[in-house]
């Protein structure tokens, strides 16, 4: 388990640092936001149509494996962010991976293995309090690469004769080594859910996850939701909060951060909560204060500090929700198609948020900063009631 999170948190760490600076990057280099949201949406398109068949194979041939490419899958994309700015090659790194939440091939790969392998190692009674050490770790990871978003802005007042791009660039190589160490530490991780060690009478017949359908369908209804609202409001934040108050990377990533490091509180929380209310109860509330507090950014945050306290908020509430609602899914679903369960319910999430962010580029650039915020409000607290009254009788 030591190597699965370890390699998880150094995978994660460029993802933080991407959040805050790809989508200025890319402004900077002089594509508009239609396009950019166009980037972010083929990449959740792409982790949409290929994450449920990733699942179903990870199942059938062993997860560690899958989980090795997807982890090592974004380094050819950061390599592409390295040397060129042309769109046919972004359209390439979209693509494969190291583009948005989602992360293109590389997400299809890692999504449905990792949870998984990490269920497989988690005794049920705290599988809950483990999916929230991994929520937390991922939290920390993406804290200290949103502390890095700077780095362009420092280097430039270091090497004043490097241009606006080319300062951009050897952060991008250390996300190369980041990603390239990840990978290497999973090389001698065991896969014991792969169905090549179950016994032959627990082995899945067939392709299809008959026995966790049920459970499937609701949970990825209500996850489809959390990926609209993600895609279209909160993927392209930064590049909102450019063009509503002027913020840049370095003013951005200390905000970024914060989130993470208060998220670290769902380690404690979320198994609390889980305790006190049940997993569906407490994902229904969670959600549903998520989605008020991303609702108030447009609606009520007349000055830069007041929105980005209420994004402080959205993403410490969102990191709240993630270990309930994969802990809830892992434990209700038949153990030999826990893979192929949270690779389906990836791939409505990856759908719905591959439709969000050119959606809400479009609307941005159309003059509407606030509607792709209110979209996405609505689709968080749409999702949580979803959550809740489907799992509302189910013991987890």
């Amino acid at each position: 388990m030591v190597l699965l999170l370890t390699s998880m948190t150094l995978a994660s760490v460029p993802v933080g640092y991407l959040q805050v600076v790809l989508p200025l990057y890319l402004n900077r280099a002089g594509l508009d936001p239609s396009l950019i949201g166009l980037l972010y949406s083929l990449s959740g398109l792409v982790t949409a149509g290929l994450v449920a068949f990733s699942g179903a194979l990870a199942d059938r041939f062993g997860r560690r494996g899958f989980l090795m490419l997807g982890t090592a899958l974004p380094i050819c994309s950061y390599a592409i962010f390295l040397v060129t700015t042309l769109p046919a090659w972004l359209v390439v790194a979209s693509l494969l991976g190291g583009v948005g939440l989602a992360n293109g091939a590389a997400g299809a790969m890692t999504a449905a293995s990792f949870d998984a392998l990490l269920a497989e190692h988690s005794p049920v009674v705290s599988r809950t309090s483990i999916f929230a050490w991994a929520q937390t770790l991922w939290s920390l990871a993406l804290g200290l690469g949103s502390v890095a978003a700077g780095a362009a802005e420092w280097l430039r007042l270091v090497r004043p004769d490097l241009g606006e791009l080319d300062a951009y660039r050897p952060p991008f190589v250390v996300l190369i080594v980041l990603a390239a160490v990840a990978s290497l530490l999973l090389i001698p991780l065991g896969d014991v859910g792969s169905s090549r060690s179950e016994p032959a009478a627990q082995q899945r017949r067939g392709w299809l996850p008959r026995r966790s359908a049920a459970v499937i369908a609701r949970y990825a209804f209500a996850i489809g939701l959390f990926g609209l609202g993600l895609g279209v409001a909160v993927q392209l934040l930064p590049l909102w909060f450019k063009l509503r108050f002027g913020a840049d990377e370095a003013l951005l990533g200390p905000w970024y951060a914060a989130a993470a490091v208060l998220s670290l509180g769902s380690v404690v929380i979320s198994p609390w909560l889980h305790r006190q209310l049940g997993g569906a109860m407490a994902v229904l509330l969670v959600q549903l204060l998520g989605g008020l507090s991303l609702l108030s950014i447009a609606v009520i945050a007349p000055v830069f500090e007041i929105a980005a306290i209420a994004f402080v908020v959205r993403n410490v509430l969102a990191n709240l929700a993630w270990p309930l609602q994969q802990s809830m899914l892992m434990t209700v679903a038949v153990p030999e198609e826990r893979a192929t369960a949270a690779g389906i319910g990836f791939s409505i999430w990856g759908l719905a948020n591959a439709a969000g962010p050119a959606i809400g580029g479009l609307m941005m650039q159309s003059g509407w900063l606030g509607l792709p915020i209110v979209l996405g409000s609505a689709a968080y607290i749409l999702g949580g009631l979803a959550f809740g009254l489907g799992f509302r009788n189910i013991k987890s």
